[in-house]
């Protein structure tokens, strides 16, 4: 066969190979996943967090918390999911002074019959940093509180039916000598009380700022889905 037949055959082989390189690289990045789903099936309870948000090693988590290590999540009556945006996840991103990038965690917990009467919207509020009016008030008269600066940015009560009633609130806090925060907080009630579901973010106000669609899309992705 002549050399020149050879090298354009040659050369057309290796323009097929470049085209099927192309197509594969294409379709492996269109089915790359954007999301993580973070779910609790048995509670219906769902979140929607970007991939890069990774997740906060557990037992870091149950350390920070001060969980019992060798209790089953059904013992302690909670399942609790956090992630972190942050390059090197930590708890302290969620509980320390500060986060420069959105940090998180997505919770069930089951409340004793005992204490269910005690939960009231403003409970719902306060279940981690004091919100609502009295709760301010009583924080800034304890020394020891480390929480200065405070704003409520927004605060809605949310009845999506079926029972749950719950509230969203969206406030930032100083936490000592760190830069302020932004903390976007959801949690619900089930109709007895008997459950409270929580999905909770933060991060510097500037973080919030300029990720502040991409935490109002994971926030409005979280859903409580009661049985009927």
């Amino acid at each position: 066969m002549p050399v020149g037949v050879q090298r354009r055959s040659s050369l057309g082989v290796a323009g097929v190979l470049l085209s099927l390189a192309v197509v594969v690289a294409l379709v492996t990045g269109c089915g790359a996943p954007e999301y993580t789903y973070v779910t609790n099936s048995a509670d219906r309870t769902y979140v929607k967090l970007p991939v890069a948000w990774r997740p906060i090693d557990k037992k870091a988590l149950d350390d920070a918390i001060g969980l019992d290590p060798t209790m089953s999540d059904e013992q302690r009556g909670l399942w609790l999911e956090g992630y972190d945006a942050d390059t090197a996840p930590s708890p302290l991103h969620l509980f320390g002074p500060s986060a420069s990038a959105p940090a998180a965690f997505v919770s069930v917990q089951q409340i004793p019959e005992s204490v269910r009467g005690q939960f009231s919207l403003d409970k719902l509020r306060d279940l981690f940093y004091p919100v609502s009016p009295s709760a301010r008030e009583a924080a800034q008269m304890d020394p020891t509180s480390g929480l200065t600066d405070f704003a409520l940015v927004s605060d809605e009560v949310l009845t999506p039916g079926k029972g749950l009633r719950g509230v969203h609130s969206v406030f930032r806090y100083r936490m000592g000598d760190g830069p302020p925060q932004m903390i976007d907080q959801t949690a619900y009630l089930n109709d007895d009380a008997s459950k409270l579901y929580m999905f909770f973010v933060r991060c510097s106000t500037e973080c919030y700022q300029q990720r502040q669609q991409e935490i109002g899309n994971v926030v409005s992705s979280f859903t409580v889905r009661e049985s009927s």
